[in-house]
């Protein structure tokens, strides 16, 4: 049984998560993609499901826009996500290097530009001054060896298996050496599990099936993350790249999970 009774109730809890979720005015429902895409499926039902963390869905929200390049998106959600409290300015900064590696540099510099305009908005609307962020600094540097066998040290634990052979300059310098043992291995201010959450979304959305299928398990057998838990994530995942990546994240989760639960 539905929980309305009307359409003008769903559409006032609807208008009412926009605005909780966004921390500005819904807009008026004057049109069928508003009516019936933001307001009603995306705020109404998509972001009132449970399930997931606020902050989580701001991660897979953040991720997907900022992988899309949409740039109206980008501003209303990164400023949303801050004035929330969702997310704190360090953790949004931190959030943005480990983006960069899921969609590159450009990409992610788009996104640190729109953090740093709504920061300063944030604060002008509070009346405070904006203050220099605090930021976990680079590693110091150590000996190729050393940083390699730190980056097997992160891949095992973040994947609860060896690596395979680093064969190429990427394999072994740019992923090995610097994605796990410089990246992954930063802890002051996200968690793997928010780790984990931006990389799946940020290797589906380029169909990255490999990648995503590696973070699929290692969440499911490292407990980062439930089955429906991640369910849910291609949900949200969904609304923000589309039906169509979100269809195949879906049938590589049943795949893994089908997996993880034979073995």
């Amino acid at each position: 049984m539905s929980e309305w009774t009307s359409r003008e109730e769903r559409r006032a809890a609807a208008r009412a998560e926009y605005e909780r979720v966004m921390t500005t005015a819904s807009p008026d429902p004057a049109g069928a993609y508003l009516e019936a895409g933001v307001i009603g499926y995306v705020f109404g039902e998509m972001w009132r499901r449970g399930v997931l963390t606020p902050r989580d869905r701001r991660w897979i929200t953040l991720t997907c826009v900022g992988a899309a390049g949409a740039i109206t998106p980008i501003e209303t959600h990164v400023y949303a996500a801050l004035k929330s409290g969702d997310i704190s300015y360090p953790e949004f900064d931190e959030f943005v290097l480990h983006f960069g590696t899921q969609a590159g540099w450009p990409k992610a510099s788009v996104m640190q530009v729109y953090g740093m305009m709504s920061a300063y908005k944030i604060a002008q609307e509070s009346g405070a001054q904006p203050e220099a962020p605090d930021f976990e600094l680079w590693s110091e540097p150590v000996d190729d060896s050393v940083r390699r066998e730190r980056g097997l040290s992160a891949y095992q634990q973040i994947h609860g298996v060896a690596p395979p052979p680093a064969m190429t300059a990427f394999q072994g310098r740019a992923r090995l050496d610097y994605l796990y043992g410089e990246i992954w291995s930063r802890t002051k201010y996200l968690t793997r599990r928010d780790r984990r959450i931006i990389s799946i979304c940020g290797a589906a959305s380029t169909a990255i099936d490999e990648e995503v299928a590696e973070h699929l398990r290692a969440a499911l057998t490292l407990g980062d993350m439930t089955r429906t838990e991640l369910e849910e994530l291609v949900v949200h995942f969904a609304v923000y790249l589309g039906w169509n990546l979100a269809r195949r994240l879906d049938d590589l989760l049943v795949a893994v999970a089908g997996g993880v639960d034979d073995a």
